[in-house]
């Protein structure tokens, strides 16, 4: 059959992230499970395939409408023909985009099976045919094996309905299958299927500084890729969603299958860094050793940050070493609350804040630089325990350098246990709009408790940021007097010495003075990671 898979428009709102590019990786795996099954299949990136002139739009009503038109999208789906499309939705704030851009198919084609997948399908299928129509099947968690039992049904005219892991409508009922099994090796996956898509052109809006995963800068490093080496978490954060979709039981490529992928995308497509977006990229230590052992034996010369995190309580000195000689740029741990009751009866994280301390006085001393999340706001936490956190995480940065990769409010997604737990207690005080759930976590908090409201939580958030500041500020003095070839390498190189230009000569004072003095990967300007 020929498919086409779709990763669909976006919406963004003020006061949240900006539009970005990003390889989509998931419709990535699920093309070359297809085509290992024989179907022809072809990828549109909506977001990378639109008119470039719209990457400088400007918000209308406090919103932004990043990608192809439904014009522009009839159009590819008529010139490719498909039997099969399948929609990609990653977010629960971005479903409406996956429903227009399902009408916009059947326009062209009513004929044309249209599939709904990615995280949100697991979660709430049953929105995919609320638009009457739009969508004939939603598949639920991993796609790879369910879409080609699915297609092979339609091909061969078997009963489709009989096929775990969907959803569909039925005379006016929504049908939900029985999970499916999830993938145990794997190994038995093929590598993503990178040729159905232009990569250069992701490469080049990620040199315009459209990168979906923010990163340490140096020339050539715009050629970067996404990739997730594992799949499932064991742990219980009550905010998580993770685990809807992918389980709780941690599933891992092996080392030599990683260090297979990573030297094939170095000799192909000439990468120069990898964003791991594992959930637990280290939980398991021997495999974690093993893939940087591997990469600094290949001497693949790659670098690479952990932007999803990783838990700080299984890190040591001697794997901090091998992170950095392996390329690491940065590492982001979860720290969420710094009080320990809430830490473990609340957000269910149980994690050793001395732990904490300790990894990042030894990122100090290893020469990797480190970011961590935090999140106020849980039903059940006290204002004073939010400031507990506040004062944790400045001071920390006054000491050892922790970044702080934002203070985010605590969100209810859908299906998760904090959803569960909001919406029994009656906490949640807005609708649950694309809108407010895409700007809750950026201080437009949706919870209202017995202890606290939106309106308390963003004040806690004005007053963290000026503390974050002042804890920035003295952070970088101590830096720079400790290592004073960083004023030098700044001021000399001429990567760094461009950036300080451009924002001179466009009068940018206060980013100019932030590349210089508040730069935040300052062990990679000392190390020189990738310019020497």
């Amino acid at each position: 059959m020929k498919v086409l898979l779709i990763k669909h428009p976006t919406t963004h709102f003020e006061k949240t992230a900006p539009p970005v590019s990003g390889l989509p990786l998931g419709l990535l795996y699920i093309a070359a499970s297809l085509r290992k099954a024989g179907h022809d299949v072809h990828i549109y990136d909506a977001i990378v395939g639109a008119d470039e002139r719209r990457w400088d739009g400007a918000f209308v009503d406090g919103v932004y409408r990043m990608g192809a038109t439904q014009e522009e999208i009839q159009r590819v789906v008529s010139d490719i023909g498909p039997d099969v499309v399948g929609i990609s939705n990653q977010f629960t704030s971005q479903v409406d985009n996956a429903l227009r851009t399902a009408i916009a198919v059947k326009k062209v084609n009513p004929g044309i099976t249209v599939i709904a997948g990615g995280p949100h399908a697991a979660v709430m299928p049953s929105t995919f045919f609320e638009h009457p129509g739009a969508f004939d099947y939603a598949v639920m968690g991993e796609g790879e094996d369910t879409i080609v039992e699915l297609l092979d049904c339609l091909q061969y005219k078997r009963d489709a309905h009989l096929v775990a892991g969907i959803a569909y409508m039925d005379d006016g009922k929504l049908i939900i299958r029985e999970k499916r099994k999830f993938i145990d090796n794997l190994d038995a996956l093929p590598l993503p299927a990178y040729d159905l898509l232009d990569m250069e052109r992701y490469f080049y809006f990620n040199k315009k500084g459209k990168d979906g995963r923010e990163s340490y800068r140096y020339p050539g490093s715009e050629r970067s890729i996404s990739m997730i080496t594992s799949r499932g978490c064991p742990f219980n954060c009550v905010f998580c969603s993770i685990h809807l979709g992918m389980g709780r039981r941690f599933r891992a490529h092996s080392v030599t299958y990683v260090l297979d992928h990573i030297q094939q995308v170095k000799e192909r497509y000439a990468i120069r860094h990898i964003h791991f977006e594992d959930d637990n990229f280290s939980f398991d230590m021997n495999r974690f050793n093993g893939i940087l052992d591997g990469m600094m034996k290949r001497d693949f010369q790659v670098t690479w940050d952990t932007p999803n995190g990783v838990r700080a309580d299984y890190l040591n000195e001697t794997s901090l070493t091998k992170c950095r000689e392996s390329g690491c740029t940065y590492l982001r741990i979860g720290v969420e609350s710094a009080n320990a009751e809430v830490s473990k009866k609340i957000v269910r994280k149980s994690l050793d804040l001395g732990k904490v301390v300790e990894i990042a006085r030894l990122c100090r001393k290893t020469g990797i630089d480190i970011e961590a999340f935090y999140i106020i706001g849980f039903p059940g936490e006290t204002v004073a325990q939010m400031k507990e956190t506040i004062s944790f995480a400045v001071r920390q940065e006054r000491r050892h350098g922790i970044a702080p990769y934002n203070l985010f409010t605590a969100t209810p997604l859908i299906g998760t246990d904090l959803y569960k737990i909001c919406t029994e207690r009656g906490y949640i005080t807005k609708e649950l709009s694309s809108r407010n759930i895409a700007t809750a976590t950026q201080g437009e908090g949706m919870i209202t408790t017995e202890e606290f409201s939106p309106d308390v939580l963003k004040s806690l958030i004005r007053s963290y940021w000026i503390r974050h500041r002042i804890s920035q500020a003295i952070y970088s003095l101590k830096f720079m007097l400790a290592h004073p070839r960083y004023l030098l390498i700044k001021l000399t190189t001429w990567v760094y010495l461009k950036r300080l230009m451009d924002h001179l000569l466009k009068g940018q004072m206060m980013a100019a003075i932030g590349e210089l003095f508040f730069y935040k990967y300052k062990n990679c300007v000392v190390r020189k990671v990738g310019l020497s």
